[in-house]
């Protein structure tokens, strides 16, 4: 599939005649590739993708995990989601990006700027319809299904804090883009947690809100104020997010230790990370990122 989606935009790349023409075909390209693949694997996983309970949460049969847990009745998600624990999430989101966007520019006063292809590529693309749909709304949705949903699913009778941080770990790897990836590794924490505690729903609403408006803001500031918009919101990001952090952490930092405390695996889970698979598959994805950073840094 990855192959598939590389071949059409450098197919695209030769046959556009405008910029705005190659983004818009790298918009529906993209579009293509993540319906194609969450097609195939509703397919795959039909019995379980196609239920209330993937998308609502609510108690089901585990069908994943060690054989000796398989039927067990269990809980994913189906909490109810309060306007406090909402904004909670907002200001946790806000926070990710504060501290993105302040590590960012520290860097910058001494002379380190960090370089994000992919992140680049969206933010210039994103203009065009197609770019939006798949960067703001479907690519959002195909992720959580993907992510949160699947794979998040199938490892949580191992635990829910590995469930979590796996899935995490693994969205954060497959954007191999070592700016984008960072971030992309703090969102899934709160995101696995959200989905994992309330419904797929909420993870994919957020995650919408997260692409389609604070991702929206950036790039649509950026473009119609120039550079001293988009330093005007800079600053404002880190400030809402840094002030969120701290005062999220003061209220609900003792109930997350606890959670972290309740849900811990059985020793030797985290071994799982030492198969030969997983090694490969993250040496293929930093070798990916790495060279897509140079390759930027360098020209």
């Amino acid at each position: 599939m990855i192959i598939f989606g590389s071949a059409a935009l450098a197919f695209l790349a030769f046959t556009s005649s405008s910029r705005d023409e190659y983004f818009r075909g790298q918009g529906v390209a993209s579009l293509a590739v993540v319906l194609v693949a969450v097609g195939f694997l509703t397919i795959v996983r039909r019995r379980d993708i196609l239920t209330r309970e993937f998308w609502l949460g609510g108690a089901h049969t585990d069908t994943y995990g060690e054989p000796n847990q398989l039927g067990h009745i269990s809980q994913y998600g189906g909490a109810r989601m309060t306007p406090r624990w909402a904004l909670v999430f907002l200001a946790l989101m806000f926070g990710v990006q504060g501290v993105q966007m302040a590590i960012t520019w520290g860097l910058s006063q001494i002379g380190v700027d960090l370089v994000s292809p992919a992140l680049e590529s969206i933010s210039e693309a994103s203009v065009t319809v197609s770019m939006w749909l798949y960067a703001g709304l479907i690519g959002p949705i195909c992720e959580e299904v993907l992510f949160r949903g699947v794979l998040m699913k199938e490892l949580k009778p191992l635990g829910k804090n590995f469930a979590i941080v796996t899935s995490a770990l693994i969205f954060a790897l497959f954007h191999q883009d070592l700016v984008q990836s960072t971030y992309a590794f703090a969102m899934g924490l709160v995101l696995g947690f959200i989905a994992m505690e309330y419904s797929l729903i909420w993870a994919i609403a957020l995650h919408v809100f997260n692409n389609a408006v604070l991702g929206g803001l950036d790039t649509g500031i950026a473009h119609y104020f120039g550079e001293a918009g988009s330093t005007a919101f800079m600053w404002a990001t880190i400030a809402i997010g840094l002030i969120g952090l701290i005062i999220v952490f003061a209220r609900y930092g003792k109930g997350l230790t606890e959670y972290r405390r309740a849900n811990r695996s059985v020793k030797g889970t985290y071994s799982g990370w030492a198969s030969w698979t997983f090694i490969v598959f993250v040496a293929i994805t930093l070798a990916s990122a790495i060279f897509s950073y140079v390759s930027a840094v360098m020209g």
